[in-house]
Order: structure tokens, then C-alpha cells, then sequence
């Protein structure tokens, strides 16, 4: 947490004897301190410079964040320790485990892996994305053999788009699979992947049963195998981020999971995921920073809460937050609804109450 700036703005006897072209500078200054942040953004009309508007200022209440920063931490994230102890968010419904083994975006830093959720139950089991070290964080979690094992019983992976904090996992759990099972993976994933993954394929000698998202759309034979074969239904929409991103809901008799991607706020997403017992989201930004995110074509934590209320999903659960709150999830300053939770790396979401 940034500590709170001390301003100040120099005297006319400071600056009376400097240059006329110096003194256009001489405007409220920042003291620098340790931890002390200035934030630079790119695309802005009016240049960066050393101006009140640029920092924070003293209308900057920091105790008010430190106090939202605590309540979020001591109610909503879990999963802190790295380990099998892991703590577990508890909810009101049959629903597959979640467990969360990614929840940063571009790259990965200390405290957070990038994109990877693996949803299991009793005969069905998907990876939603599989960013790189997402095999890694699942043999932290459960152990060498453990990870395997769950890796050899995936219905399928699923990707929602070409970005490498997404994909980048991937072939390392095709190869497993295949050794394990002695048949391919399948793949749910946008066209654009596909020359991706067919010169992987034959480069690591792993077969891959790979099935285009645009063609499961439209096909409804491919959308009748995947239920024969799975035991799921898939609904797709386009996603609001590069081209060929997805966002998916995954439907069964007991539960409905909706999984954004990355995407801006996207009405056609809000249809498929009507009425889910779980929205996972992406927050890449907080919710100060709508401008930047609508030029990264990303959310806000503001828009991805908006979106879970708008789809009248029981429970939301952010994810995939920007690499610069690499501890501290983005927040707001509103109060963030009670059925709305930040996920941590190695948080698992299971069957059961929700603990106040």
C-alpha cells in the first residue's frame, strides 16, 4: 500500500529569483518515499507532468483504503497459504470444486501464476485456459503424482483465446494426458490457435483432438458430441477483446459456471450466463481506470460486479487482475457485494454454506 504523499507548494521568496521558464515548474511537489508511486499512463491528450492532477492528492482518504483493503482480505480472498491447506470458500449448492491456479494477467510474478482454473466432479473434469506453469501450480498444490492424476482424468481444456497468459500451459498438459491415457487431449479452442497448436503437435509428437469454437457454434452435431462425450452443454458468445476470444458457460443438471475470458463488459455474455450459480470474471482493472481498461479491451472490478448483477449470477468470483496489484486485488470504493469474492492463487471454491 502506497504510503499517504506529503505536498506542498513552494513560496513566491523560493521561487522568485529562478528563471521565468523555471518557474512554470514550481507547482505542488510530492515528497518521494519508500514504496512511493507515480503512475504514468500511455495515450492520454494532456502530457504527463508535475501537476496536483497527476498524484495523489490530499483528497486521498488513506486510511479508508487501508480499512476496505483489510475488510476485503478478511472476508472474501482465501487460499492465501500455498499449500494443501488451503482454505475454501464454501457455497449453498451442488457445484463442481474450482480451484484457481492462476489469477494474474500477462505474465507471472511472485505471488500470483497467470490464467488457470481447474473445475472438477464426478465424471467431469476442465481446465478453463491453461496459461504457462499452470501443470506447475497444480504439482505444487497436490504433489507430483496427484497433478497427474488429475490432468489424466480432463474432459477437456478450454481456451478462450490465443494470448499466451492463457494458452501458454497448455501442450505440457497435452503431453501428460497422452502419456497417461494413451489418446488425445481435447481441445476447445479459437481457430486462430489451431496452426498454433498442429506445429506443437508435431514438434512434441503429442496427437490433439482439437475442436475449433467457431465451428461448435454454428454445428450442432459437434455441440450434441461434446454433451455425449462430456456430460456438459457449452454456450459460446463472442468476447470484447482480440480478435477470436470467447467467453463459455458450462451447464449440467445440478450447476451453471460462466467464465468470462478477457472482455470488456459484453451484453451477449450476460444472455448465455442468465441466471449461473457461479460467474467467474475478469477484473483486470480497478475501477478508476475505465478508460485504460477500454483501450486494453479489458474490465473493470466495478463492470465485472455490474455484469455478475445484470446476469443474476448467485455468486461472483474476480479474477485475471493487472500485474501492478500483485498482492492486493483491485479496489473500489464502493462496497463490494456480499456475494462477491477476489480469487487468490490455490483458492478452491467447494460444496457447502457461505461463511460469513
Amino acid at each position: 500500500i502506497l504510503p499517504l504523499e506529503k505536498l506542498f507548494s513552494p513560496s513566491s521568496e523560493d521561487t522568485e529569483e529562478l528563471p521565468e521558464l523555471l518557474k512554470e515548474f514550481c507547482v505542488s511537489t510530492t515528497i518521494s518515499e519508500h514504496l512511493l508511486k507515480y503512475n504514468m499512463y500511455a495515450g492520454r491528450k494532456t502530457p504527463i507532468g508535475w501537476s496536483k492532477s497527476n498524484i495523489v492528492g490530499k483528497s486521498f482518504d488513506f486510511q479508508v483504503q487501508v480499512d476496505n483493503a483489510k475488510k476485503v482480505y478478511d472476508n472474501f480472498i482465501t487460499g492465501q497459504k500455498y499449500s494443501n491447506s488451503a482454505k475454501k470458500i464454501k457455497l449453498s449448492f451442488k457445484c463442481p470444486e474450482i480451484t484457481f491456479l492462476g489469477t494474474t494477467s500477462t505474465y507471472s510474478s511472485t505471488y500470483r501464476n497467470v490464467s488457470g482454473i481447474l473445475l472438477q466432479t464426478d465424471g467431469f473434469n476442465a481446465l478453463l485456459d491453461c496459461g504457462e506453469m499452470t501443470v506447475g501450480q497444480m504439482v505444487r498444490l497436490y504433489g507430483l503424482e496427484k497433478a497427474h492424476e488429475h490432468i489424466s482424468k480432463l474432459s477437456f481444456l478450454y481456451i478462450s483465446h490465443i494470448h499466451f497468459d492463457h494458452c501458454g500451459g497448455s501442450m505440457l498438459a497435452a503431453e501428460i494426458y497422452y502419456k497417461i491415457n494413451n489418446k488425445p487431449l481435447k481441445i476447445l479452442c479459437p481457430i486462430r490457435t489451431l496452426p498454433w497448436f498442429k506445429y506443437l503437435s508435431s514438434v512434441f509428437k503429442v496427437p490433439l483432438d482439437l475442436v475449433p469454437l467457431g465451428k461448435l457454434v454454428v454445428e450442432k452435431e459437434m455441440q450434441q458430441q461434446l454433451l455425449a462425450d462430456t456430460g456438459v452443454k457449452v454456450d459460446l458468445c463472442v468476447a470484447k477483446h482480440t480478435r477470436d476470444s470467447w467467453c463459455v458457460a458450462i451447464t449440467t443438471e445440478n450447476w451453471k459456471i460462466a467464465y468470462s475470458g478477457d472482455t470488456m463488459p459484453n451484453k451477449p455474455f450476460v444472455n448465455i450466463g442468465k441466471d449461473c450459480d457461479i460467474l467467474i470474471h475478469e477484473a483486470t482493472h480497478q475501477s478508476s481506470l475505465a478508460e485504460d481498461a477500454a483501450k486494453k479491451k479489458h474490465s473493470t472490478v466495478k463492470q465485472a460486479i455490474e455484469i455478475g448483477q445484470e446476469m443474476n449470477a448467485k455468486y461472483t468470483i474476480l479474477t485475471h487482475f493487472s500485474l501492478r496489484y500483485q498482492k492486493l486485488p483491485p479496489i473500489i470504493d464502493e462496497k463490494v457485494p456480499e456475494n462477491v469474492a477476489f480469487a487468490h492463487d490455490f483458492m478452491r471454491v467447494t460444496e457447502g454454506n457461505i461463511e460469513e
